[in-house]
């Protein structure tokens, strides 16, 4: 026992801690998007979804030149939102210039990614997870070791 607490109870408890962070973390960041995308948070979501899914990572981690497209009916899969809600998001997403249709699929488009509103978000985003990983340290939460 140390400081009253069994090591597996700590372990339990530093758990619980480290997911309550994080949801508050994914809170904040589904909140920031959503205020930027008419107040829609699926619509935010499936923003989202193709952002991700259009990042291709080398090696290295950094992420590379090129875009990978994505389906509207693998976001859908990804998403576990219906087909049909997506195609009407994404359709609303194209009006807006937030999104663009391509050989093989969907992508967020570099003049969407540098548009004052979005690069706010990106902003806020970045300080919301550096406010994360702080609150991680202060607590003594490792996420080094799985």
């Amino acid at each position: 026992m140390t400081g009253g607490l069994a090591l597996n109870e700590r372990d339990e408890a530093g758990q619980q801690l480290a997911g309550r962070l994080a949801t508050e973390y994914l809170l904040r960041a589904a909140d920031a998007v959503n205020l930027t995308l008419s107040g829609d948070l699926t619509m935010a979501l499936v923003f989202i979804g193709v952002v991700q899914a259009n990042l291709l990572l080398t090696p290295g981690g950094a992420e590379g030149p090129c875009r990978r497209p994505i389906s509207g009916g693998a976001l859908a899969a990804s998403l576990q939102i219906p087909a049909e809600t997506v195609r009407r998001k994404v359709k609303t997403l194209i009006a807006a210039g937030y999104l663009r249709r391509e050989d093989g699929g969907l992508v967020a488009p570099p003049e969407a990614l540098k548009r004052p509103e979005i690069a706010r978000v990106l902003r806020a985003n970045y300080l919301n997870l550096r406010r994360l990983f702080r609150q991680f340290r202060k607590l003594g939460i490792d996420m080094g070791s799985a």
